[in-house]
């Protein structure tokens, strides 16, 4: 955990604002996500057995972390969403409803080559996620069109996020009815051209100082880490963790981008009546001859796309019904529930009903059976020997 938490603690930078308590392996140590490190590009977060490490100076400031983080645990900055939402709107506008945007790779190709009005411009294209891309398709886009500049090897990992990020946007807008096409090229489309060639492109000039200054500021983190680390300087320590909820659960939030998706896609209208394979939702199966009623995937979920339903200690006695509710939209398919199950009774379903996302009710009720013992007894431990031996009388002395 301490390791987890040291590597928050560095990432944090001019291009990354972060959350440590929405990530799901900060919120139980048995969650297997490394997607930020697995889609980092340059190799700045990188798996060292069950760890993760951090080189900061190695950060572009690409955003492909934050992309594929489904939690919102780590959000770019410098643009933040609503800024590049703004600026791709304003672009889109001046194009006559033709989105474009391109990274800094094709911007560097095309200098002088297109009107500056008309395109935005990203450090990278794994930096577009699908909530973008859904707000302006609601918003009266025509057409939207990602430009990549040619690929390297430090860039071919945010470009696959770019493609996947697409290849889902595309999908959920032919399901919602969307007739606005979506696409990747490397090919500068002719409506954001201009005729004659222009003098040196001032967006560049003011770009590259930025990568300039944000280079400088990544420098200045790794010296301040490496002198408190040598010094043992330390600073006031702001809370970890959060409090645990009246019910027995993590304190839950729903990701703004999630949150601008939903609101996008129920603008375009109701989607067909067909199951969808994205990476952004999950609908929870659960066997229930393995669910030991324990009802920790609500406890952890973190956006309560899982939620407790009824009373669990008190339902033997009661006869009252319990379980989860599950709610298709709200889950981010972090997999922490099926990662956190003691007896690997949940599965996490990528396919769900396009009906299910954009419900404002629960998609799907599940009720659970009695726990055989009861809840916060005196004599849990002994009991619970009890059923691990199969021996129905434990005494303790």
């Amino acid at each position: 955990m301490d390791n987890i938490l040291g590597l928050f603690e560095k990432l944090e930078s001019q291009s990354l604002a972060v959350q440590p308590s929405r990530c799901v392996v900060v919120r139980n140590r048995n969650a297997s996500c490394r997607r930020c490190a697995e889609a980092c590009p340059t190799g700045a977060i990188r798996v060292e057995g069950n760890d993760l490490a951090v080189a900061p100076e190695h950060c572009v400031g690409c955003g492909t972390c934050a992309t594929v983080c489904p939690t919102a645990a780590l959000e770019s900055k410098k643009p933040d969403d609503k800024e590049l939402l703004r600026a791709a709107v304003a672009a889109m506008q001046a194009n006559d409803g033709a989105a474009v945007i391109m990274d800094a790779a094709m911007q560097a190709v095309a200098e002088g080559k297109y009107d500056p009005a008309k395109v935005v411009v990203v450090k990278s294209l794994g930096r577009v996620d699908e909530s973008l891309i859904a707000v302006l398709a609601a918003g009266g886009a025509t057409s939207i069109v990602l430009v990549a500049g040619p690929v390297e090897d430090a860039s071919a990992a945010s470009d696959r996020t770019a493609q996947l990020v697409c290849d889902t946007a595309a999908l959920l807008l032919e399901t919602w009815g969307s007739d606005v096409s979506v696409k990747l090229t490397s090919k500068l489309p002719r409506s954001v051209r201009r005729t004659e060639p222009a003098e040196f492109d001032t967006g560049r000039r003011g770009f590259f100082s930025s990568v300039r200054d944000e280079a400088r500021a990544a420098a200045a983190i790794t010296a301040e880490h490496v002198v408190r680390e040598k010094l043992g300087a330390e600073e006031p320590e702001e809370p970890k963790f959060a409090k645990v909820a009246e019910d027995g659960t993590l304190p839950h939030f729903l990701p703004e981008r999630r949150g601008r998706l939903l609101l996008a896609l129920s603008n375009l209208g109701s989607p067909e009546d067909v199951m969808i394979d994205t990476r952004l939702f999950g609908h929870v199966i659960i066997d229930g001859e393995k669910c030991t009623s324990c009802q920790m995937c609500a406890t952890f979920c973190p956006t309560e796309a899982i939620r407790k339903f009824g009373d669990a200690a008190t339902a033997a006695e009661t006869g009252k019904p319990f379980g989860i509710d599950h709610y298709t939209g709200r889950c981010v398919q972090c997999h922490c529930c099926e990662d956190i199950c003691p007896t690997g009774a949940l599965t996490l379903s990528t396919d769900v009903f396009a009906t299910d996302v954009t419900k404002r009710g629960r998609s799907e009720r599940i009720p659970m059976k009695p726990r055989k013992r009861k809840v916060n007894d005196p004599k849990s431990i002994v009991n619970a020997m009890s059923d691990l031996l199969g021996v129905p009388n434990v005494y303790e002395r």
